[in-house]
């Protein structure tokens, strides 16, 4: 286990690149030449869906985005694979299975670029957990406990990554579980405002912020934000038992 000192170095080593990502999102910030295993991701072609919903106003309005080509983590970061890589697991709800929670948004950018990925962007984390569907979540109109951990199932806390069922695209855990931190900035009139020109292309939320989003809800809270289209936001430092990630990359450029 790394000590006090090591994790200090690395939470301050990782508030460096926070203040870099202010300027550059994980998107583009991201090196042409990751490395890391694909087989513990999904492929994602390039294509367009409508973003958003009418069912809240944080999520208004619905909007046509195009992604380019990327991949998505199938799981949420366990505490295991954390653990492995920066040495300590912040984790309030123990076990090696279960997705690492209690981690700030600087710690989830860091541990992804320490392996040559990037947070997603808000707009690839909401494709890939919508799987192809305009509904409320990617199964239909209603909850389904079959695909998800939320406050009224998991006895209140975490569950091993992977043991509801996968979305149509190969992804577990998108509907609760813990949140999961995306790469954008929040910024309350930004979807209004790639909404008025017409499709947007790899939208990457404002250049700067307050606050960073986290998608897809958690086992402490109500169905109605397990929602795909559901979002909220905290300070990127903030730390909660509630918080995780998933990591993406984008498609590596031929040389």
């Amino acid at each position: 286990m790394k000590s006090l000192e090591d994790r200090g170095i690395f939470i301050a080593f990782a508030l460096v690149l926070a203040g870099y990502v202010a300027a550059a999102h994980p998107v583009s910030a991201q090196s042409n030449s990751p490395v890391f295993d694909e087989k513990d991701m999904v492929f994602l072609p390039a294509n367009c869906f409508a973003m958003g919903s009418d069912e809240y106003v944080v999520e208004a309005p619905v909007h046509k985005v195009c992604l380019n080509p990327y991949f998505l983590d199938k799981l949420e970061v366990s505490q295991k694979k954390f653990q492995e890589v920066v040495g300590y697991n912040p984790s309030l709800s123990r076990g090696d299975t279960q997705p690492v929670d209690n981690v700030s948004w600087v710690e989830s950018d860091a541990y992804c670029r320490k392996l040559g990925k990037r947070l997603p962007s808000e707009a690839e984390w909401e494709y890939a957990a919508r799987a192809g569907s305009s509904s409320s979540y990617a199964w239909g109109g209603e909850m389904d406990d079959a695909y998800g951990w939320h406050g009224n199932n998991s006895n209140r806390t975490t569950h091993p990554v992977g043991q509801k069922n996968p979305n149509a695209l190969g992804f577990y855990d998108m509907n609760g579980n813990v949140w999961e931190w995306v790469g954008d900035w929040y910024w309350a009139e930004y979807y209004e405002s790639i909404a008025q020109p017409g499709p947007e292309a790899n939208p990457q939320g404002p250049p700067t912020g307050q606050f960073i989003l986290i998608r897809g809800g958690s086992f402490q809270d109500d169905v109605f934000f397990l929602r795909s289209a559901s979002r909220y936001w905290y300070e990127p430092t903030v730390k909660n038992g509630s918080l995780g990630f998933r990591c993406a990359a984008s498609q590596p450029v031929s040389p």
